[in-house]
């Protein structure tokens, strides 16, 4: 399969993911929309319904990526761009569709497997990318780091939901200590991802997830206030993922990935 055939079936498969998407955003896989089934299984660490707004603008940027390959396709770079990231990005098209498909039908288990695939499908296509050169790169960069990132917390919200729906009881442990215990556990893996990619907008929304669980668990929010270790919990951590992605940015030499070793000559 040549370079151009792979950039449009990129394309493709992605238009075919936010299809599917809007299919369940609308409710008509199962008659219910994700919200709705994520409501069924109610969890101490989902964020508020307006964080979930960040969806509009990692489609928006990954579409602007994946027509930036199609338009310089024929560039050596960006060929080879291509040729690292495709089969990555097709696996992850493939768990996102039947993610949604899955979640929709309330198989919340297998749905959790799926979505486990998706983070690792993307942190395997963001180790691929090269260090941003012009604005298509950097688009690249911040699109795929930004996705990663939030498949992350959803991930996290999926297995809790899962939790809930066989009816943990968290060995004996009250429900606030263990959504602190999942807080923090999630804080630790993203970190670990975040040390072996190094893309700085990984955490970003991560913390936009986490001022998102805080907003629930404000006196006027879902949870009313009652479990405030939950909520400073969540916004300690938050101010602590901007402080990495600020910390990778610098490390990076003011870029969202590492500069290699030719980069850093020119």
């Amino acid at each position: 399969m040549n370079t151009k055939t792979k950039a449009w079936l990129n394309l493709v498969l992605f238009l075919l993911t936010i299809g599917v998407n809007a299919l369940g955003a609308f409710g008509l896989i199962n008659g219910m929309s994700q919200r709705e089934v994520s409501d069924t299984y109610p969890t101490l660490v989902t964020p508020s319904p307006s964080t979930f707004s960040i969806w509009g603008l990692i489609y928006t940027l990954l579409l602007i990526s994946l027509l930036y390959m199609i338009i310089r396709n024929k560039e050596e770079k960006t060929a080879i761009l291509i040729g690292a990231v495709s089969l990555p990005f097709w696996v992850a098209s493939a768990a996102n569709i039947l993610w949604i498909i899955t979640f929709s039908l309330e198989w919340i288990g297998i749905s959790t497997l799926l979505i486990l695939l998706l983070v690792v499908s993307l942190a395997v296509l963001n180790s691929r990318l090269k260090a941003p050169e012009g604005l298509g790169q950097k688009v690249n960069a911040l699109a795929f780091g930004l996705y990663n990132g939030w498949l992350i917390v959803a991930t996290v919200v999926n297995v809790s939901a899962f939790l809930v729906q066989i009816g943990w009881n968290g060995f004996g442990l009250a429900p606030d200590a263990w959504a602190v215990i999942i807080l923090i556990v999630a804080l630790l893996l993203s970190s670990l991802i975040q040390m072996r990619l190094r893309n700085a907008a990984l955490t970003l929304p991560l913390a936009w997830a986490y001022y998102g669980i805080w907003q629930e668990h404000q006196a006027t929010g879902k949870f009313l206030g009652a479990y405030p270790a939950v909520a400073s919990a969540s916004l300690i951590i938050a101010i602590l993922y901007v402080l990495i992605a600020g910390a990778v940015f610098m490390l990076n030499k003011r870029c969202l990935l590492p500069l290699t070793g030719t980069e850093k000559k020119g």
